[in-house]
């Protein structure tokens, strides 16, 4: 069984359309993709673990900002607006 689904919402059955709709609280679209995933879930770590991811997280930031240091606020979020415009169909500043 796979563990995503993608479907368009035109495809989808009435009953399971009705059912997204109810739970994102806005009718769909036709022309949107709807995306379903099951996974397992996990504890999230303690003790040690915990201190050992958030270290790494802590560093992964820093090598970020790192990379971006001499960039204008202005260019950053230039980029940032761009790339949401092109990841996510119908993407509006501020709203």
């Amino acid at each position: 069984m796979p563990n995503v689904l993608i479907h368009k919402a035109k495809e989808l059955k009435p009953q399971t359309r009705a059912a997204v709709e109810a739970e994102l609280g806005r009718s769909l679209k036709d022309d949107e993709d709807v995306s379903i995933m099951a996974f397992a879930t996990h504890e999230a770590p303690v003790g040690d673990a915990r201190a050992r991811a958030s270290e790494k997280l802590e560093s992964h930031f820093k090598k970020i900002d790192k990379k971006t240091a001499n960039v204008a606020e202005q260019d950053a979020e230039a980029a940032l607006q761009e790339a949401l415009r092109n990841v996510r169909p119908g993407y509006r500043e501020e709203e």
